[in-house]
Formats: structure tokens, sequence, C-alpha cells
């Protein structure tokens, strides 16, 4: 393929028929560089030759090896499989055209040929590959400069502050950088809070705010912070500082010190779940809108209050445990869950089983969300 922008293009012509290479050198030496081969033999050694080819005018009928076999031969070669190829053939009929781009043939000429067309598709292919080459660059450029940008993004998001105290979770991104996120910190009076979030989608765009997420609730919280007031502050500053259609649904619990009173946030994910001896004893649904949405939220007023008890479990899941779909469009739902919830609390599964559960619903589906549950022992 051209390496530059300055050298003259290579083509290859291969034809069994000395003439047949005469006029088709005469016809394209004064803007290219040519290489002919008389056999399909010498065609694969000059095709292997460095700087390969950027295009190869191709015959079919060849008496050592035809054209279709060389072809087959360069395609299955990693170092000449990109070399564009062009039929030049005295076979007309449409099955062998056919034939001929099966084998990865770019374009196919019939003989006797007019040299402006041949002139014409040989520039058309020469374009083709410098546009595909360009485009593989800046695909690269910008390859590099996404994982450039998550390890910036993960660096930012991870802190030695998370406190697992208390805490079982199970964490399974779709992406390196996740739209879901995790946080657990104690005040400096012991309440515990938990915040478990989703932001929009997943991928980058959804990464881009947990930095900002994890600085204000970690901040807040060793200040000591009421959960309310936490929840306003990165609702404000979402709203302050994210575009619009980024915003981030959570739940946030915040655990009394003595552990037998608790208050609990739903912004906009499925339904939280206090389980009590093996069975549901509570279902906590969004009483308020995503965050990021609207800096008018009267969120301090959200809030649910939970009487517990020792040995109670509370649970937060984003969405993408609960939306998660077979191949008929199905969802896992939030019954499927609870039912393994009860499970698990009894002894009989343990956490991980629920991405075994997962797999097993979508099938020959895929994950197309983040998948977060964080377990709370009181």
């Amino acid at each position: 393929m051209l390496h530059s922008k300055t050298r003259r293009p290579i083509i290859l012509v291969v034809d069994d028929i000395a003439e047949n290479i005469d006029v088709l050198n005469d016809a394209l030496i004064s803007n290219h560089t040519v290489r002919s081969a008389t056999s399909g033999q010498d065609a694969l050694k000059a095709a292997n030759m460095k700087p390969h080819p950027d295009l190869i005018l191709l015959d079919i009928m060849m008496l050592d090896m035809d054209g279709y076999e060389v072809c087959r031969r360069l395609k299955a070669n990693s170092a000449t499989s990109e070399i564009p190829i062009i039929f030049v053939t005295g076979k007309s009929e449409i099955a062998n055209e056919l034939e001929g781009l099966k084998l990865g043939a770019v374009d196919y000429i019939t003989k006797p040929f007019s040299i402006p067309i041949v002139l014409a598709r040989v520039k058309t292919q020469l374009d083709l590959s410098v546009a595909l080459r360009k485009l593989e660059d800046q695909n690269r450029i910008l390859l590099e400069e996404r994982e450039l940008i998550e390890s910036i993004i993960l660096k930012m998001r991870q802190s030695d502050r998370f406190d697992a105290r208390h805490l079982r979770y199970l964490i399974a991104p779709v992406e390196v950088t996740a739209g879901d996120m995790l946080l657990s910190s104690f005040t400096p009076d012991g309440r515990q809070l938990v915040l478990l979030g989703d932001f929009t989608g997943h991928g980058l765009p959804a990464a881009i705010g947990g930095p900002m997420v994890t600085d204000i609730f970690y901040n807040l919280t060793k200040c000591g912070i009421f959960g309310g007031q936490i929840l306003d502050e990165i609702n404000r500053q979402l709203c302050i500082r994210m575009p619009a259609n980024i915003f981030l649904a959570a739940t946030l619990v915040e655990i009394a010190p003595e552990r037998k009173h608790a208050s609990l946030w739903n912004a906009g994910l499925p339904q939280a779940l206090l389980i009590r001896r093996s069975s549901i004893q509570g279902c906590f649904p969004a009483t308020v809108t995503f965050l990021g949405v609207s800096i008018a939220l009267n969120i301090p007023n959200a809030a649910m209050s939970l009487s517990l008890e020792p040995g109670d479990l509370l649970y937060s899941f984003s969405d993408g445990i609960t939306e998660a779909r077979d191949a008929s469009g199905d969802m896992f739902g939030i019954q499927r869950l609870e039912d393994f919830l009860t499970q698990a609390v009894a002894g009989d599964l343990v956490l991980e089983d629920l991405i075994v559960l997962l797999n097993e619903h979508v099938s020959c589906s895929s994950h197309n969300d983040d998948i977060t549950l964080v377990e709370i022992h009181i």
C-alpha cells in the first residue's frame, strides 16, 4: 500500500504474454513504477518484494498457475492480503467475473481493453487505497487518544477512600471505562454512606462524570455532610458542568452510627430491596428523577426512612441486571433477581452466580449495559 506521499505508486502487471505486459507498461510507466511477472510463481515473488505493490493487474489464463489461484494465495498471505487486485482477462462471462470478485478482487477488466479505461480504473483503486490508509491512520490516532483518555479517567476514578466494611458487591462493566460506579465511606460521626450510580449509557461518555462525583462524595462525607446535601451537591454540579444528555441514576444509602436506622434516596434506579430473614421486607422505588436533569430537584424530601434489624441485608443494583434481554427481547426482570437474592441469602448461591444466570438468560445475545450490585450488611 502507499507508504509515502512522494514515491510513485508501484503496479505489478502479471500476464504470460509479453506483448500484453508491454502495452500496459507503456500506458502506466509515466506516472507509476511498473513491475512485471509472466507466471503465477513469479507474481507471488514479485508481490512479496518490499516495498509491496500498491496494485496488481492480474491475468486469469496462465499456464503454470491461473490468476484465481494467484489471487487466493495473495489473499491468504498477511503480507499481501491488502493489495488491491484487478483482473485483466479475456474471460468475459459473468460467472468468471463473479468468481474473481468472490476471491477478493476489486475490479475486472476484459480484453481487448481500452487504455483510458484501464488508467481510470487504476487511478480509482489507487485513490481508494490512499483514502483507506488515511482512514486507518485516523482510526489508529483516535484509538490511541481513546486509550489515553480511558487511562486518565480510570486513574481519576480510582480511590483508596473506598471503605468496603459491611459490603459485598458485584461489578461487571461492558467496557473498561464503565458508566456504573460504587462509592462507600464513613463520616467522622460513624454514619456509613453507600452510593451506587449509573451514568447514561456506557463507555467514555458515561464515565466522564465519574471523577467529579467521586470527589464530591468523598470530600463531603469526610466533612460529615449528610446524605441529602451530598446528593443535592452532586445533582447541582452535574447540571452545571455536564452536557444535557449526561445524567446519573443513583441510590444513596445513609446508615446511622448504631445501624438501626437508614435513609435511602433512589434517583431513577430500579427499586432497592431490604431482605430480612430470607424474605423481601421492603422495596424502595425511585422517588426522584435522574441527577443532572434539573437543578431544582427536591432531594432532601425524597428520602425514604428505614428501620433496620441485625442481619438485615440492603440491595441496590443498576438496570443492567433487570434489563438484560434474551434474543426475543425478554428482560431478566426484578422477579428473577428477587428469587436469586433470596436463594443467595439462604446460602444456596453466591453473588457471582448472578453473572452465570444473566449469561444463561441472554444466551446468544450479549450484555449491552454495565452490571453492578451492592449488598449492605446490617
